[in-house]
C-alpha cells in the first residue's frame, strides 16, 4: 500500500495542474475575446494545444528541474505549502499551531486512510471510476475495429503520397481518419456525382489533415478512459472540437476560393441527412457532428462564424507572448503543488511550536531562560 501513495500524489497533483492550466487558458481566451483578435480561431487553437502539451510534460519537466537543482547543490523551488507555512510564522494566519499543522497534513492523512481501507466510500468511488474506464476502453477498441472495418470495406479512389481518398457505400457523412501507416479520407460513394459538394468536402477534410486535427482527436480519445471523470478534461475536449472546426472552416474559405454560401449549403445538406447509413462519432474528424450533444447549436455557431472570415489575425509576437506566459504559469503550478520532500527551516520552526503547544496542553511548562 505504501507504494501506491506516490501514485495518488501524482494523480492529485496532475489534476490540480489540469485545473490551473485550463483556468489560465480560459483567462487568455477571455482577454482575446475583448481584443481585435477575438475571431482568430487558429491562434486560440494553437494556444490550446500548447497548454495541453505543457500540462502533459509540465510535471515531468518540473520534477527534472528540481532534481537537477538539488543535484548541483541548489535549493528546490518553494511549494505552495512552504509559502503558507511562511505566512503562518509571520502571523498572517490566526490559529493554533496544532490546528494549522492538522490542516497542512490533511492530504497525507486522507491518503493513509484510503490506503488503509478506512474510507469505504472513497474505495467505492475509485472502483466505480475504474469500471467506467474499463467500459470506455472496451468502447474505444470497438470503435477502432469498426473504423478499420469501414476503411477496409471501402475502395481507393485517389491516392497521394501519404493519404488515400476512399469511397464507401455504407456511410453518409465523410470523415478523415488515421491508420497505422497512412491517413484516409472516406467519402460517400454518391458524392462523386455532386462535384461542387465534393470540392468543399475534400478541401475541408484535407485541411483537417494539414492541421493535425486527426492525430489530436486520437490523443483526446485515448486519454478519455483515464480522465473522463475530470470535468476540465471534458471542457477541454469540447473547446478543442469547437476551435478546430472554426479554424478549419476559415482556412478553407480563405485559401480554396469557396464562397461562404456554398460552404454553408454543403454543411446544412450533410447535417440534414437521414438516420440511414453508418456514422462514427469518435476517433475521426468528420464534416459535421450529428449525434453529439449540442450538435445543432455547434452548427449554428459555425455558420455564424463563416461571416467573419476577413477579420484581423494576430501576428506571431502575440502567439509567442501568450505561449510564454501560459507555459511559465503551468510550470510554476506544477512545481508549487508537489509534496515538499526535505524539512525546511520554516517547517522545523513550525514543528517546534507544535511541540511546545502540546507540552503546554499536557501541563508541562517551558523552563525560563537563564543567562550562564
Amino acid at each position: 500500500m505504501t507504494a501506491m501513495k506516490p501514485v495518488l500524489d501524482f494523480i492529485v497533483d496532475a489534476n490540480v495542474v489540469f485545473f490551473v492550466a485550463f483556468g489560465l487558458w480560459a483567462l487568455t481566451q477571455f482577454i482575446l475575446s475583448k481584443s481585435r483578435w477575438k475571431n482568430d480561431f487558429a491562434l486560440q487553437l494553437r494556444l490550446l494545444r500548447i497548454v495541453f502539451l505543457c500540462v502533459v510534460f509540465g510535471p515531468a519537466l518540473s520534477f527534472l528541474s528540481i532534481e537537477m537543482s538539488q543535484a548541483i547543490g541548489g535549493t528546490a523551488p518553494l511549494t505552495a505549502s512552504d509559502l503558507v507555512v511562511a505566512a503562518y510564522l509571520r502571523g498572517d494566519i490566526a490559529m493554533t499551531a496544532i490546528q494549522f499543522e492538522a490542516i497542512l497534513n490533511s492530504r497525507s492523512r486522507i491518503f493513509d486512510a484510503v490506503l488503509a481501507g478506512e474510507m469505504p466510500w472513497v474505495t467505492a468511488l475509485i472502483v466505480a471510476i475504474a469500471i467506467g474506464a474499463l467500459v470506455l476502453i472496451v468502447r474505444a477498441v470497438w470503435t477502432i475495429a469498426h473504423i478499420q472495418r469501414l476503411v477496409s470495406q471501402s475502395y481507393v479512389w485517389r491516392r497521394t503520397r501519404n493519404t488515400d481518398v476512399r469511397l464507401s457505400d455504407t456511410i453518409t457523412i465523410p470523415f478523415a481518419v488515421r491508420g497505422p501507416f497512412r491517413r484516409h479520407v472516406v467519402l460517400p460513394s454518391n458524392l462523386i456525382l455532386r462535384p461542387k459538394e465534393l470540392r468543399v468536402v475534400l478541401a475541408h477534410e484535407f485541411e483537417h489533415l494539414r492541421q493535425g486535427d486527426v492525430e489530436w482527436e486520437l490523443i483526446f480519445e485515448l486519454l478519455k478512459p483515464l480522465l473522463y471523470w475530470n470535468p476540465v478534461f471534458l471542457l477541454w475536449k469540447r473547446a478543442f472540437a469547437r476551435l478546430r472546426e472554426f479554424s478549419c472552416d476559415r482556412a478553407v474559405l480563405r485559401t480554396q476560393k469557396i464562397s461562404p454560401r456554398e460552404y454553408a449549403d454543403c454543411l446544412l445538406r450533410f447535417f440534414g441527412q437521414t438516420v440511414d447509413g453508418t456514422r462514427v462519432e469518435s476517433m475521426n474528424v468528420g464534416l459535421v457532428r450529428i449525434r453529439s450533444r449540442g450538435a445543432r447549436m455547434a452548427l449554428e455557431r459555425r455558420l455564424l462564424a463563416l461571416q467573419k472570415v476577413n477579420e484581423h489575425h494576430a501576428n506571431p509576437y502575440v502567439f509567442w507572448w501568450a505561449t510564454s506566459v501560459l507555459a511559465l504559469g503551468i510550470f510554476f503550478a506544477a512545481a508549487s503543488v508537489r509534496d515538499p520532500g526535505d524539512w525546511s527551516h520554516d517547517r522545523l520552526m513550525l514543528s517546534t511550536v507544535v511541540n511546545l503547544e502540546r507540552m503546554e496542553a499536557y501541563g508541562y511548562s517551558t523552563p525560563p531562560f537563564q543567562r550562564p
